[in-house]
């Protein structure tokens, strides 16, 4: 909540200090009693506000109908105003959305954390061709078709095996921990998928498009 801390700040100080002033106005001269009322009721409704992001920030994960406050809250609340907003993560969601889950990290106390988003669905073969389309117009956008296999080690009933995944090449390790088992799964026979990632940054940011399965992966 960097970003948007300071003017929470502000607003908040200023109604403190102007609450006791339009008091003393209202006890002098019985005046001001609808100006101090009103900010009262703004000074509770801006803290409770500001109570409230957070736990949308954070919440959430499966719920389509929170995507755009999820968004507008790590654009604007983790960064600053005149941060660009990310041009990996979609204005909206598709019609077709299915096994949605949307991760959006505010914030740590770590030196070294970047606080990251994380959005998966399936969705039809048009809206990837649209964001084929999209990133292959944005500047500093690489994309990559390169498949690889990897090994890893899959709890399965109570001990864990080896199983051996199609892995496009470019696709971040990190992002792996976050998906969902039946995204997962597509990476046992993941062939046809591409990956977009953004050059301009020193923090990773891109998007897996599977043309077989129509998974979609966006991280930042």
């Amino acid at each position: 909540m960097a970003g948007l801390t300071p003017y929470f700040i502000i607003l908040l100080l200023g109604l403190f200090i102007l609450i006791p002033v339009l008091y003393r106005r209202y006890r002098k001269n019985g005046k001001c009693l609808i100006a101090l009322w009103t900010a009262r009721i703004s000074f509770v409704l801006i803290a409770a506000l500001y109570a409230v992001i957070p736990l949308i920030g954070t919440r959430f994960e499966h719920n389509k109908n929170f995507y755009i406050p999820k968004k507008l809250i790590y654009t604007y609340g983790v960064y600053d105003l005149s941060a660009e907003i990310d041009e990996m993560l979609p204005e909206k969601l598709p019609d077709e959305c299915r096994d949605y889950r949307f991760i959006t990290q505010l914030g740590s106390i770590a030196q070294d954390f970047h606080p990251s988003v994380y959005l998966m669905f399936y969705t039809d073969s048009e809206t990837i061709a649209e964001y084929e389309d999209l990133f292959s117009g944005l500047p500093n956008c690489v994309k990559s078709d390169e498949i690889g296999t990897r090994i890893r080690s899959v709890l399965e009933g109570d001990k864990y095996v080896e199983v051996t995944y199609d892995h496009p090449q470019n696709f971040p390790e990190h992002i792996w921990t976050w998906l969902e088992d039946t995204h997962k799964k597509e990476f046992l026979d993941m062939r046809d998928a591409v990956v977009y990632r953004k050059t301009d940054t020193y923090y990773s940011r891109g998007c897996l498009l599977d043309h077989d399965s129509g998974l979609v992966v966006f991280w930042t």
